[in-house]
This record gives structure tokens, C-alpha cells and sequence, in this order.
């Protein structure tokens, strides 16, 4: 752990440089998400805000992969998002696989490598809800929420950081992307959802922890926080969804798939690494004790306030550690050695 006066020193340094940067990065406003001429892979991007997503990068320019189950939709999909391609040399292929088994992500992953090579930027949008009170779920639905929302971007993030640290890129190169769909039920969970919910919230946990490491590689780790999508399960959630869960969302109204993408991708190129697609995700972001009971509320609200000013400045500090170790190391040090015969 860096000392004190390490510590004070960085404070003040990164105090300086946030006020500097304040007035001068807006004059610059910067991409901080080009995706032309790029490979960017898409699960769940057969429908829904993953399809949504793959022709709007199309649309930029990207090469494009898309993952999910259904081939049949797969081949449409693939269809929709070459008709939105900016220029005839994009590529884009389809690759059928479960992602809710590690061997089947790493599969998925090593077929799109050897089709285009190793992906600039991985976007997790595999998901799916069935509200419902948790104690009346059938145990296997439970368990299908957690492989489905979960489990499915953790094995997708292991494969796709494995090949990306085995292709180091260019020097000056855009900086690679993991990039994690989430929920605003990862910030405030409501009744009907509590076996949905968690696997979203370990979402974030697990961005959290890996855009730290990820410095090590160089490569950013982003999430989305979409609400309410008008998806192709839209209805049937709405069909299984309890009362009170109607009543507690009150005028949430939901976004269409492609109005979430767009905006998580303006929020993206802006550099958010918690990107929300609403007034209400920005509303719910906010709230950072979420649904969780304060102690002493005069003592905990203050002290969150106070943490949050701290956290501007001991966030980087902390990240400046993990960037001086990589430095330090070498910064291909903790790439790894291609498979034999890549």
C-alpha cells in the first residue's frame, strides 16, 4: 500500500489534474469508443437490445460478431446489421453457442479469432427476467437466471481477456473493451425481481474489480445500466409480474432496444465507465446505498457524501498504483503466450 505522504501527494496531484482536465477535455471531447474498422463481438445479438447494438456499431463502422442460442435468428439478425453497415468491406458472421458453459464461451470466442482475430471490444447482452415472488420460484428457474445473466458474462469476459492478452495490439492503438450489460435493479432491487436482480448486481461487482485489474492489460471495463427494455420478452415478464412489482416501477415507461443502445453508446464514446440509458438510471446511479438501510441516518447520509468527494481522488490514486506495477513490470508482462498453432 502506497504511505501517507504517497498518498497526500497523489491526492493533491490528481486534485490539480481533475480541475485542469475539467476546463481543457471538453474542448477536445474526445471518442472514447471508435469502433471503425474495429471487431467488436456482441452476445445476445440476435434480438433485442444486443441486436440493437450490433447494427448501430455497424452503422459506425465496426466489424461485427454476433453470439447467441438460435441459429434462425442469428441468420436475420446478421442480415439486419449488414443493411445498416457504413461502407461494403464491414464484415459480420453469427456463431450459434450457449454461453452459460465455459468451454462453449471459449469456443464461441476462438471461432470469431480465427474468422477476424481477437476482438477490439466484447459487449455482454445475454439476458433474460422472469419476475415472480422468490419463494414461489421453481429452484431451476432460479438457477437459470444466475447461468443466464451471470454466468454467461463471466465466462464470455474470461475467454475474451485470455485472447486479448495473447494478440498484444499496435502501439497508439485504441484501447480494447470489455463492456458488461447490467440493470437499474443493480442500484435499487423492487419485489418480483429478487432472483433477477442479484445476478445483475454481481454484474457490476465483477466490472468493478476487473477494470481495476484490467489496467494490467490496458483495457477498459465498462457497464450498462438499461431500465426497462421493450424486448421481445417484454410481454411475457409483464404476464408473470406480480402486482406490487407494477406498482413499485409506477411510470417507469421503458425505452425501445434501439433507444437503449443508443444512449448507452453516446454515454460510452463520452467515457463513462457506468453508462445508464435514462433520467431514472442517472436518478438510481445516484443513490449509491441503493435499497440498503442506513444505521444512523444523519451519520451514514453525511459520510456518504463526504466518501463520495473522497472517492474522486482516491479512485485514480488507487488505479495510478495498478498503471506504475504494469510500468514497473513491463507493459507486456502480464500478456500472456498464444495457444500452440494460433
Amino acid at each position: 500500500m502506497p504511505s501517507l505522504s504517497q498518498t497526500t501527494s497523489a491526492i493533491a496531484s490528481t486534485a490539480a489534474i481533475l480541475v485542469i482536465s475539467s476546463f481543457i477535455m471538453p474542448l477536445f471531447n474526445s471518442n472514447k469508443l471508435p469502433v471503425e474498422g474495429r471487431l467488436v463481438v456482441v452476445t445476445g445479438g440476435s434480438q433485442g437490445m444486443g441486436l440493437s447494438v450490433a447494427k448501430l456499431l455497424a452503422s459506425k463502422g465496426a466489424n461485427v460478431a454476433i453470439i447467441a442460442r438460435n441459429r434462425e435468428k442469428l441468420d436475420r439478425a446478421v442480415g439486419e446489421i449488414r443493411a445498416s453497415a457504413a461502407k461494403e468491406e464491414q464484415r459480420f458472421i453469427a456463431v450459434s453457442a450457449d454461453l452459460t458453459g465455459a468451454s462453449e464461451a471459449r469456443r464461441a470466442l476462438e471461432e470469431i479469432r480465427t474468422w477476424g482475430g481477437a476482438p477490439d471490444i466484447v459487449w455482454t447482452c445475454a439476458g433474460e427476467a422472469f419476475p415472480g415472488f422468490f419463494k414461489d420460484q421453481d429452484v431451476q428457474l432460479l438457477e437459470k437466471q444466475v447461468q443466464t445473466n451471470y454466468l454467461s458474462v463471466l465466462w464470455t469476459a474470461h475467454a475474451a481477456l485470455n485472447i486479448m492478452t495473447q494478440s498484444p495490439l499496435p502501439p497508439q492503438s485504441p484501447k480494447r473493451h470489455l463492456i458488461f450489460t447490467s440493470s437499474v435493479m443493480a442500484f435499487y432491487p423492487l419485489a418480483g425481481y429478487n432472483a433477477y436482480t442479484p445476478s445483475k448486481a454481481a454484474i457490476r461487482s465483477l466490472a468493478d474489480g476487473l477494470r481495476q485489474e484490467c489496467h494490467l492489460y490496458n483495457i477498459a471495463v465498462r457497464v450498462c445500466f438499461p431500465g426497462t427494455i421493450y424486448s421481445p420478452g417484454f410481454e411475457t415478464e409483464q404476464l408473470m409480474k406480480p402486482e406490487i412489482t407494477k406498482i413499485l416501477e409506477g411510470s417507469d415507461e421503458g425505452q425501445s432496444p434501439d433507444e437503449v443502445a443508443k444512449q448507452c453508446v453516446k454515454r460510452l464514446e463520452k467515457g463513462h465507465a457506468l453508462a445508464v440509458s435514462s433520467f431514472m438510471g442517472e436518478t438510481l446511479r445516484a443513490a449509491s446505498w441503493g435499497a440498503s438501510p442506513r444505521g444512523s441516518w444523519v451519520w451514514d447520509t453525511i459520510f456518504a457524501w463526504i466518501i463520495n468527494v473522497v472517492w474522486l481522488f482516491m479512485g485514480p490514486v488507487m488505479d495510478s498504483e495498478v498503471v506504475k506495477y504494469r510500468k514497473k513490470k513491463g507493459d507486456g508482462a502480464f500478456y500472456s503466450a498464444p495457444p500452440k498453432g494460433a
